[in-house]
């Protein structure tokens, strides 16, 4: 399952959820600021979205890039 940590007001946090519900693509998304700082420390990601998949974390750029969206 694709995980997405995102925030309230984030323009490219919508833009991956409407990427990802145009291909229908099943996601969780999870708009808790805590849970965004944490994942964001553990990545060494300092930017929403954060993209948890394959095991990996990912910036959305690289989330598209390897995904291959």
């Amino acid at each position: 399952m694709i995980k997405v940590y995102g925030k309230a007001g984030c323009s490219r946090c919508e833009e991956l959820k409407g990427l990802l519900e145009g291909k229908k693509t099943e996601f969780q998304y999870i708009e808790d600021t805590n849970e965004l700082r944490r994942v964001a420390i553990k990545a060494k990601i300092m930017m929403a979205p954060i993209v948890e998949y394959d095991g990996g974390l990912y910036t959305m750029e690289e989330f598209l890039k390897k995904s291959e969206l």
